[in-house]
C-alpha cells in the first residue's frame, strides 16, 4: 500500500550574492576560521595542474547541518529545526537500537542522501556550485553498494559518508578572476550580516598573511608494514594474477607520524612543495584532512559525467620531453593505464547513454608540480532518470584505486592490507542540489588528530610487477606528504 503520510515540505532557502575581488584563499580561510572556528570552515582550491581541472576555489563557512553514516549508524547534527526536519524525512529508513539510529538496509544509504538533498527548496545549479554540500565518501562507502567481506577488524575513526551544509561560501572563478560571496538565508537559521562578512574578507590578507613556514619540530614515524612484508603481499597478489583471478590490484600501507607541527603549516608546505589541482583543508569529526590530490574522481556538469583516470608516473627531471617519452615507451605503464581506462568506461557506461560515451583524450602526458602523469578523459551524458547519487554509486570507488575486475580486486585488498583505508581512495568535494558535482580522488592526503598524522599510498600490481619497485612507488607517493610534516624525504 502507498504511504498515506504527506511528503514533508521542503525548507525554502534564498541565496544572497555579493561580488568580491579575487582574494587569496588561505588568508580568507584563516580569517573565517578565526571568526567562526576552524571546524566551521573548509577550503578547496587548485594550486597547479591542467586548466580543465582548475576552475573554482571554495571557502565554505558556518555549518548548518551534517549527516554522518558509520558502519550503518546514522548521526545528524546541526541547527535543531533542520536536524528534526531531516530525521522526520529519513525515519522510515532507520531503526532505533540501543540509543542509535541504524540503516534498515545498507543500500538505503542512497535513499537517505536523497532525502537530505530534497530537504531544501533552493536555487541550485547544474554547472557550478551554488547551494549544496561538502561531501566525504570514504573507501568503505563501497559496502553500501556491494556485499564485501570484512577481514580487517579495525574500524576507521572517520565516517564512511559525511555530508555538511554550510551557510556561506566564498567562490573564486579561476577563469574570469572574479570572486563571489554566497550567503544562504532561511527562516530556520539566523542570517549573517553581509557587510560584516565582506569587511572581514577585505581585511583577511592584511590581518592573516600567510607566514613563512616555521622550523619543523622533531617527529617519529611508524608503518603498518615493512619492505619484506610488502614484498610478500605483492607475491600473494601475483599468484592471483597468475591464475587469472585478477589482472591488476592496488596494494598499499599506512604511515603514522607523531609531530607537534601545526596543520596549517603542513598545508602551506603541501601547497608549496606539491601544488596540485585538488587541494583541500577541512575537518571531519575531530580530524583535520589535508590533501594535494592530482586526480578527479568525478565531475558532473550539465549532466555530462567526466572521469580523468591517472595511471603512470615519472619524476620531472628537467627534461619533460624526454621523461614523457620514457613514460609513453613503458609497456607496463601503458598496459596498466589502458586496462584502467576500460574499467572507467565500463563504470560510466552503467549510468550514461551508450551513444554518448567517449574517450576524447587517451594516454596524454600532463605536467604536475613534481611529476608527469599519464592521464585519459572519459565522458558520457547521464541517463535522464539518473541522479547524483546514482552516478557516485555506479563509479565508486575509482578503479585506479582498486584494480580489475573491481569487486574481486577489493576482496583481495581486504585480505592482504593490514589496516582500513578510511577516507583514503574515497572522494571529497562539493555536491550542488542542482546537479553539479565535483569530487576529487582522496589520495596524497594527511589526516591529523591529537599530534598524530596518518598518510597512505598504494601501487598497482600487474603480472610483470617487481615487488621492490612497487614498495618504492608507494614511498614516492607518500614522500610529499611526509616531507610536509617532517621536512625529510622517504627516498
Amino acid at each position: 500500500m502507498p504511504d498515506p503520510r504527506p511528503e514533508p515540505a521542503a525548507i525554502r532557502v534564498t541565496t544572497r550574492r555579493e561580488v568580491l575581488p579575487s582574494y587569496p584563499t588561505l588568508p580568507v580561510h584563516q580569517a573565517l576560521a578565526h571568526r567562526f572556528g576552524k571546524e566551521q570552515v573548509y577550503l578547496l582550491e587548485s594550486a597547479a595542474g591542467p586548466d580543465r581541472d582548475r576552475k573554482y576555489q571554495f571557502v565554505g563557512f558556518g555549518e548548518l547541518l551534517s549527516l554522518s553514516v558509520t558502519d550503518s549508524t546514522v548521526s545528524v547534527d546541526g541547527e535543531p529545526s533542520l536536524r528534526e526536519a531531516l530525521l522526520r524525512r529519513i525515519a522510515p529508513l532507520l531503526d532505533a537500537t540501543d540509543g542509535e539510529l541504524r540503516l534498515r538496509a545498507r543500500r538505503d544509504l542512497w535513499r537517505v542522501l536523497r532525502e537530505l538533498h530534497a530537504l531544501f527548496d533552493a536555487e541550485g545549479s547544474p554547472n557550478r556550485f551554488r547551494f549544496g554540500f561538502l561531501g566525504y565518501f570514504g573507501y568503505d562507502t563501497v559496502r553500501y553498494i556491494e556485499d564485501l567481506p570484512y577481514v580487517i577488524d579495525e574500524r576507521p575513526p572517520l565516517p564512511d559518508v559525511h555530508l555538511v551544509l554550510h551557510q556561506g561560501c566564498v567562490v573564486i572563478d579561476l577563469d574570469s578572476g572574479e570572486g563571489e560571496l554566497l550567503l544562504h538565508e532561511s527562516d530556520h537559521w539566523r542570517a549573517f550580516d553581509p557587510a560584516e562578512v565582506t569587511a572581514l574578507l577585505a581585511r583577511a590578507e592584511a590581518e592573516h598573511p600567510v607566514p613563512p613556514a616555521g622550523p619543523v619540530p622533531a617527529s617519529a614515524a611508524s608503518d603498518d608494514t615493512d619492505p619484506d612484508a610488502y614484498r610478500r603481499d605483492v607475491e600473494r597478489a601475483l599468484k592471483h594474477i597468475a591464475v587469472g583471478d585478477i589482472y591488476q590490484v592496488q596494494l598499499g600501507h599506512e604511515l603514522t607520524i607523531r609531530s607537534s607541527v601545526d596543520p596549517i603549516d603542513v598545508y602551506q608546505r603541501m601547497r608549496t612543495h606539491n601544488a596540485s589541482p585538488y587541494m583541500y583543508l577541512a575537518h571531519v569529526r575531530g580530524q583535520t584532512v589535508l590533501g594535494a590530490s592530482p586526480e578527479l574522481f568525478v565531475r558532473v556538469e550539465d549532466r555530462t559525467v567526466t572521469m580523468r583516470p591517472i595511471a603512470g608516473t615519472v619524476p620531472r627531471d628537467g627534461d619533460d620531453e624526454a621523461a614523457g617519452a620514457r613514460l609513453l615507451a613503458d609497456e607496463k605503464e601503458i598496459a596498466e593505464h589502458i586496462m584502467l581506462v576500460d574499467l572507467c568506461r565500463n563504470d560510466i557506461g552503467r549510468i550514461c547513454r551508450a551513444d554518448t560515451l567517449e574517450v576524447p583524450d587517451e594516454l596524454i602526458v600532463e605536467r604536475y608540480s613534481h611529476v608527469l602523469h599519464l592521464v585519459s578523459t572519459v565522458v558520457g551524458e547521464a541517463e535522464p532518470d539518473r541522479d547524483t547519487y546514482d552516478i557516485i554509486a555506479a563509479l565508486f570507488p575509482a578503479g585506479t584505486m582498486t584494480g580489475t575486475p573491481k569487486i574481486r580486486a577489493m576482496e583481495i585488498i581486504e585480505q592482504i592490507e593490514r589496516s582500513r583505508r578510511g577516507l583514503y581512495a574515497g572522494a571529497i568535494g562539493v555536491i550542488d542540489v542542482g546537479g553539479y558535482t565535483n569530487l576529487a580522488l582522496c589520495i596524497r592526503t594527511l589526516f591529523h588528530e591529537d599530534g598524530m598524522y596518518r598518510t597512505r599510498a598504494s601501487a598497482g600490481v600487474v603480472a610483470d610487477s617487481v615487488p621492490e619497485r612497487e614498495w618504492t612507488e608507494t614511498l614516492a607517493k607518500m614522500s610529499a606528504a611526509y616531507w610536509a610534516v617532517t621536512g625529510k624525504g622517504l627516498l
